[in-house]
């Protein structure tokens, strides 16, 4: 089974009889069985008709609506799990503080061994001592974080660990036209930054499906405590799984698979219009474009030849957003670093070690980085090929792909909560 990702604004989705119809104007751009699909995450001014979510719902695949830098906005499911006991237990597991306890340091744990695991292999290549550091200190705190008792301790260590890990990120990247300083969210102000907050919105809105599915609450976390409008279980079980996202930037960014012509700057303002889909369709992309229609299937398509010459091109963000040039500028030349500084007056997220832009004064505007219309196409498909790599599982002593595995850590968490099993064990790839 698959996932489908539409991201191309401008197009609509529609029925004939079990299959999706996707236009754009009235142009066909592709017919889809929905027996061969799980989910459907629509980004941006995607439409869809009441026939063809009818037709989702009769088929029991989940509809999830994100904003277009991939924030979560609704989701359409049919009645859900009938579990209610399951449910009753996780609301009884959350009321108990040596429960959370037990959990929390389990997945902050998980989380800081593949923190490390990243930086162990970039040290083999860099030989760096602040590097070499920085491990020592994210092993003592993974060891603190295994034997503590208390849940803001624990939520402390992991602060302290995030700040240790994005202070080395930059050490990791080696494309030129990149510079990471550190994380920022609310908004990014960087395109690594934009690529991180991307890749954990639309992954943590597939785990919260899976939640949905095994007949868990998103809502009620262990780590992440309850709290008005939060996903905290969501926010739980992506924890380990964040720095499966983080490899996957490093590698596009290394890779040169996007470049700076991939990514836009909007003020705080201008984000809000753009992410209430109040921008219509560029009268560049014309109806019969079929380079600008993204969709993305758990097996991505092959790059289109030419996609690499065209990619080492980067456009930087002084070009992109003046007036045509004038004859003679070099539009083409090789992109400096792209110095995007935090405003004065920001703070230092305390669970993610990042900065959070909305701590500005309200008199300066907050300008964000985000992907564009073509850089989510490209990230969208290598993540969903990521979700397709197969690791080894131990619990199941086979190699299975990463969203099965993902699954079967929220399965694994249930019956951890229904007393099936002792106790929740990370999972931590070699």
């Amino acid at each position: 089974m698959h996932a489908l990702a539409i991201s191309e604004q401008g197009t609509t989705v529609h029925a004939d009889g079990d299959m999706l119809v996707l236009q754009r104007g009235p142009t066909v751009l592709r017919r889809v069985r929905v027996r061969e699909i799980e989910q459907v995450l629509l980004l941006g001014g995607v439409e869809i008709t009441t026939r063809a979510m009818g037709l989702l719902l009769r088929r029991g695949v989940d509809l999830v609506l994100l904003m277009q830098d991939g924030k979560f906005r609704g989701r359409l499911c049919g009645r859900g799990s009938k579990n209610v006991l399951l449910r009753l237990a996780q609301y009884r597991c959350a009321t108990d503080r040596a429960f959370c306890v037990r959990v929390a340091r389990a997945m902050v744990a998980g989380k800081l061994q593949n923190q490390r695991q990243i930086l162990l292999r970039a040290q083999r290549r860099l030989q760096d001592n602040d590097l070499a550091g920085a491990l020592g200190n994210l092993r003592v705190l993974g060891e603190r974080a295994a034997a503590c008792a208390d849940l803001d301790v624990l939520r402390g260590f992991e602060g302290q660990a995030a700040a240790l890990y994005f202070g080395q990120l930059n050490k990791l990247i080696r494309n030129p036209a990149f510079h990471f300083a550190g994380r920022t969210r609310r908004p990014p102000r960087d395109p690594v930054n934009a690529l991180l907050s991307f890749g954990y919105a639309v992954l943590g809105s597939i785990a919260e499906t899976e939640v949905y599915r095994c007949g868990l609450d998103p809502m009620l976390g262990f780590l992440h405590q309850p709290a008005y409008g939060r996903a905290s279980l969501m926010l739980d079980l992506l924890e380990e799984f964040r720095p499966l996202v983080d490899t996957l930037v490093l590698r596009v960014v290394n890779r040169r698979q996007v470049g700076e012509g991939d990514f836009e700057q909007r003020s705080e303002q201008t984000a809000e219009e753009v992410l209430a889909e109040s921008t219509p369709l560029p009268a560049s992309r014309g109806e019969d474009d079929g380079d600008a229609f993204d969709l993305f299937w758990d097996e991505a398509t092959p790059t289109a030849a030419g996609d690499d010459a065209r990619r080492t091109e980067f456009i930087p963000f002084s070009h992109r957003n003046a007036t045509p040039t004038a004859a003679g500028d070099d539009v083409t030349a090789p992109p400096a670093v792209i110095p995007i500084a935090p405003p004065e007056g920001t703070s230092e997220g305390q669970a993610s070690g990042g900065v959070d832009a909305g701590a500005s004064s309200a008199a300066e505007p907050v300008v964000g980085v985000y992907l564009n219309d073509l850089g989510r196409k490209v990230f969208l498909n290598e993540l969903f090929r990521r979700l397709r790599e197969r690791l080894y599982y131990p619990p199941r002593e086979a190699t299975l792909e990463l969203r099965d595995i993902l699954r079967h850590q929220i399965y694994h968490l249930a019956r951890v909560i229904e007393q099936q099993e002792a106790d929740y064990v990370p999972f931590a790839p070699d």
